[in-house]
């Protein structure tokens, strides 16, 4: 599931990585931003980022959990310029 929703982040055009450490992919707009993580909740089926705001998507739907995480990316970088 992690990595249909790196596939489906990268075809967005974004900066997108699997961790070697935990079940996470990290995603940002370029090389000047922070980084955003993404996990995975297996139990009940959701990715998560966010954590503290509950943000999260069906696991089953990549390609919308991509452009949701896509739009908070660019608009996170769009207000750090």
């Amino acid at each position: 599931m992690l990595a249909a929703l790196c596939r489906e982040l990268a075809l967005l055009g974004l900066d997108v990585g699997m961790s070697d450490a935990k079940p996470a992919v990290s995603v940002r707009q370029s090389r000047r931003n922070p980084r955003l993580w993404i996990s995975i909740d297996v139990r009940d089926g959701f990715f998560k980022w966010c954590p503290r705001d509950g943000r999260r998507h069906a696991a089953d739907d990549p390609a919308g959990a991509a452009r949701r995480i896509a739009t908070e990316v660019r608009r996170a970088a769009a207000d750090r310029e």
